[in-house]
């Protein structure tokens, strides 16, 4: 389960600073060491035989927008 309630985009649009938590998920911004929120560690198969572990983070402004 990930701290995101909105769906993430999908791992073949998001760049590689994206997909290993570098930048946020959503809007991406440079994210800071302890600037982000973990996502979660997510498994990617992109064909068969084939799987990629990869760790979203999100900016804490991305998060809050989507709070009630």
């Amino acid at each position: 389960m990930t701290a995101a309630a909105r769906p993430l985009p999908g791992y073949g649009v998001l760049s590689g600073l994206q997909r290993y938590g570098l930048d946020c998920v959503f809007c991406g911004v440079q994210l800071t060491p302890g600037g982000g929120v973990s996502l979660g560690w997510l498994r990617h198969r992109p064909s068969p035989g084939v799987r990629v572990v990869w760790a979203p983070r999100a900016c804490r402004g991305c998060l809050a927008e989507e709070s009630p």
